[in-house]
C-alpha cells in the first residue's frame, strides 16, 4: 500500500533560486575524463543537452529544487573532474554526500 502512494504522488520542478527548502541532498557525480558526466548534470538541472564537450576544471555546482508532495526538496550537484592530475582534491568533496553517481563509458 505505502508503495502506491508513492507511484501517485505529484512532484513538480522549481526554479534553482528558490528560497526555501525542507530537505537538501548533495550528490556527486564521479567518473573518468571525457564520459558525459556533466552532460548528465546539466540534462538533469536546465534540461538543457549540450553536445560540445569542455573539460571541467575542479567541479560544477547546481542546485535543482522540487516540490515533492507536501516537502520541497533541494538538490545539490556537483559535477567533479575527471583528470587524474586533480584526483586528490575530488576526494575532499565526497564528504557529507547523500549520493555519488558513478559515470562511465562502455566502448572499446
Amino acid at each position: 500500500m505505502e508503495e502506491e502512494q508513492i507511484d501517485n504522488m505529484d512532484y513538480e520542478i522549481l526554479s534553482d533560486d528558490y528560497p526555501k527548502y525542507d530537505h537538501s541532498f548533495k550528490i556527486i557525480i564521479i567518473g573518468d575524463s571525457g564520459v558525459g558526466k556533466s552532460c548528465l548534470s546539466v540534462k538533469a538541472t536546465k534540461n538543457i543537452f549540450e553536445s560540445s564537450y569542455l573539460a571541467t576544471v575542479g567541479f560544477e555546482f547546481f542546485n535543482f529544487n522540487l516540490r515533492l508532495g507536501e516537502k520541497i526538496i533541494r538538490l545539490q550537484i556537483w559535477d567533479t573532474c575527471g583528470q587524474e592530475i586533480y584526483r586528490s582534491l575530488i576526494t575532499n568533496f565526497y564528504r557529507n554526500s547523500s549520493l555519488a553517481f558513478l559515470v562511465f563509458a562502455v566502448d572499446e
